[in-house]
Parts: C-alpha cells; sequence; structure tokens
C-alpha cells in the first residue's frame, strides 16, 4: 500500500501538471542548482522568470535564444505523512482478525501524523528572447502546480477508532498558467549603469480540493473538485551593475489576487456501529492568495566564477489558514570550467520555518557555448528532494 501512495502521489501531480498549460514555480537547472537565487545571476533568456531586467543584459555573441524544455519536480514528506497514513490504514485492516493490534497501529499512526505536512511543487517552461541594444524582449510560457496535504486529527476522544474516523486528510493545490512577454532596456542615469525591466502576463488559475476520512484517504485522487479562472499581472525589475558586481530587485506578481477553492463536505463514517457522527458532516475550503513578492539579490560575476545570493524582502501567505508562508534566503555559486562545464552548488532557507534548509548542487555542459544542458538536484536531511533540467540554444 505505501509504495502504491507514493506512485499515486507522483502520478497525480503529473496529471494536474498535464491540465495546467503553464508557471509560478520557475524551473531551470542552472539557478536551481545555486539555490534559486536568480534575481541577479539569471542570464538574457532565463532572467525573464526572475528579474525581467536581466533580459537586456547580454554579450555582444547574442542574437537569439531558446530555452526548450525546461522542467522540474520537487517533494517535501515532513513527519512522514505518507507512512503515516499507511500505518492508520493497515490498521483497520487488521481490526478484524487482530483488533488490539490494529488499535494500536491506528493509535500510533494518529500520534506520528499529527504535525505532518506532505507538499509538492512541480512545473515546466519555455523560452525565447530577442535581446538587442534598443529594446530586449523575451518571449515566455510556463506551467506550475503546487500542493499541500495536511491531516485534521480529531481530537474530541481518546477512543483511536472514533478518533481515526472523525479525522480528515485533506489536499489543496494550485495549477498557475502563465505566458507574457518580458521588455527591458539599458540606461545610464547619472553616470550609473542600469537595466529596466517589465513583463505584462496573463494568468490561469485551477485549483483543486480533495478532503477525506483517513481511513478512506487516496493521495492519487487529489484532483478531484476543480475550480477555474484567469486573470492579468505583471512583473517588474532592475539591474544596477559596475565592474563585475550586480545588484538587482524584483517584483512579481504585483496585482494582488484571491483564489477560491471549491468546497468540499466530508461525512465521517462511523466504522464500528455504522451510521455518521454528524449527518451534516464538516466543510472544507480555502482561499490562496497571490501576493506580490519583492526580492533583492547580489551577484559577483566573472568569466570563471559566480557567487550570488537573494532574498525575498516580504513573506507569502498562499493558502489562507493554512501553515504554508513561505520567505526565501537564497545563495549559491558557479565555477565554469572553460566555458565547457559548470560545477554549481546552493544553500536556502525559508524565514517563515515552513520548509527545511535545503542544498542544492549541480552540473551544466555547454559544448561551443551554444548548446547547454543543466541538470540540477535539491535535498535537506529531513524530507524535501528534487530535481530540474533545462536545455537551452545561443545562437
Amino acid at each position: 500500500m505505501k509504495q502504491w501512495m507514493k506512485i499515486g502521489l507522483l502520478s497525480c501531480a503529473t496529471v494536474a501538471s498535464s491540465q495546467a498549460s503553464a508557471t509560478n514555480f520557475s524551473v531551470d537547472g542552472r539557478i536551481d542548482a545555486m539555490g534559486g537565487a536568480g534575481t541577479a545571476a539569471a542570464d538574457y533568456l532565463t532572467g525573464v522568470f526572475y528579474n525581467p531586467a536581466l533580459v537586456a543584459i547580454y554579450s555582444r555573441k547574442d542574437d537569439a535564444g531558446l530555452l526548450l524544455p525546461s522542467a522540474g519536480l520537487q517533494i517535501m514528506d515532513q513527519g512522514g505523512m505518507v507512512d503515516d497514513v499507511d500505518q492508520v490504514q493497515k490498521g483497520f485492516s487488521k481490526i478484524p482478525t487482530d483488533p488490539v493490534g490494529g488499535a494500536s497501529d491506528i493509535e500510533n499512526g494518529l500520534r506520528n501524523l499529527n504535525g505532518d505536512a506532505l507538499s509538492f511543487s512541480m512545473g515546466a517552461g519555455m523560452a525565447v528572447a530577442i535581446p538587442n541594444r534598443y529594446l530586449s524582449m523575451a518571449f515566455y510560457g510556463k506551467t506550475s502546480v503546487e500542493g499541500i496535504t495536511l491531516p485534521d486529527v480529531y481530537t474530541g476522544t481518546t477512543n483511536p477508532i472514533e478518533m481515526a474516523d472523525r479525522t480528515a486528510v485533506g489536499t489543496v493545490a494550485l495549477g498557475l498558467a502563465e505566458a507574457g512577454v518580458a521588455f527591458a532596456g539599458y540606461t545610464n542615469f547619472l553616470g550609473q549603469n542600469i537595466t529596466i525591466g517589465v513583463t505584462p502576463k496573463i494568468q490561469s488559475y485551477l485549483t483543486y480540493t480533495y478532503v477525506e476520512a483517513v481511513n478512506n484517504f487516496d493521495f492519487k485522487d487529489f484532483n478531484k473538485n476543480k475550480t477555474t479562472d484567469n486573470a492579468f499581472n505583471v512583473d517588474v525589475g532592475a539591474v544596477w551593475f559596475y565592474g563585475p558586481w550586480r545588484f538587482a530587485a524584483a517584483g512579481k506578481n504585483l496585482i494582488k489576487n484571491e483564489i477560491e477553492t471549491a468546497k468540499v463536505n466530508v461525512k465521517f463514517k462511523d466504522s464500528v456501529n455504522g451510521g455518521f457522527y454528524d449527518p451534516n458532516g464538516k466543510d472544507y475550503q480555502y482561499n490562496y492568495e497571490l501576493t506580490p513578492t519583492y526580492t533583492a539579490g547580489v551577484a559577483f560575476m566573472t568569466n570563471y566564477f559566480i557567487l550570488t545570493a537573494d532574498m525575498d524582502l516580504n513573506e507569502q501567505e498562499r493558502f489562507v489558514g493554512l501553515d504554508d508562508n513561505v520567505q526565501m534566503f537564497r545563495a549559491g555559486a558557479e565555477v565554469d570550467l572553460l566555458y565547457q562545464i559548470q560545477l554549481r552548488g546552493g544553500y536556502k532557507k525559508d524565514l517563515a520555518g515552513t520548509y527545511d534548509d535545503a542544498f542544492t548542487a549541480g552540473i551544466g555542459f555547454s559544448p561551443l557555448n551554444m548548446f547547454h544542458f543543466d541538470l540540477a538536484a535539491i535535498y535537506s536531511i529531513d524530507s524535501t528532494y528534487g530535481v530540474s533540467l533545462n536545455m537551452a540554444y545561443e545562437y
């Protein structure tokens, strides 16, 4: 059962990604390997995902660039939710033949389940960039799905069977499709070299809400009860650079949008006596706040070495009422070996405390400095695993 739960989780994430058509979750094998710190360090092709002002920073040999494909997946199982749900469900299956052992498994599973959190993010994207000295442009599309699964453990009784009967597990997820064009230009203001960029974009939202009693919960069924909506939004950014130094700032999703999920009613069945504990059941509904995110970044960049760091200046609430706020600090470095192989590493910390500290690493290959393949991985000791990759072509 546990293996099928894990397979189901990955399958449902794949289904969700195919039903949304572009992303708020940036996937870029190069920047992801450097902790995700792209506000100052991304290039003219991938800068559209982090800071539109970067689209205007390019070398003389750059005439056009294509990013295709770009994809990534990240999963966090904080507390071992998959195992704990599995233990409760196995306890129910043991009740007919071993009521004492089954009740013990249920009680232990519920105790461990309280405080667990399972989240996933995945996405894919593409971009076409055309830099020039008049007005650089980058067209892009991206798709993402991010979701969180949390338990609602019933504490109104000490009977483990009734407690499990009335405990719910719920998954709420947001798919975000996005497409737009970034415009960026260079200016010299008071003797300072500055680029400024803006990205108008269209967004399409898709939410899923799935809540069920723990003994009937199935991870792969998360893509039920969906809602859809559309909106216009905009990103802005600026970069001040002097020699090898870049100082950058970006604001993403400057128009706040609140997305309401479908309402789900759960009726908790009495597994011992039959019937329901409350014929009216319990309602679950969530709001997702897509709020502006402001990020500052700095980078020291040479031909063979990059050192960079980003910090979000505000905290994002995301799903209202759920403990999933984020405010990230990111840092990373890159060593370039003769323009052919790039070695990267990074670190990220959630200042809001939702995610564990994570380390990233990756490698890039750039034969003839025209074709680029980048691969990244993320890992934290407690719970987070992820991978991303991209291919880019420069002409």
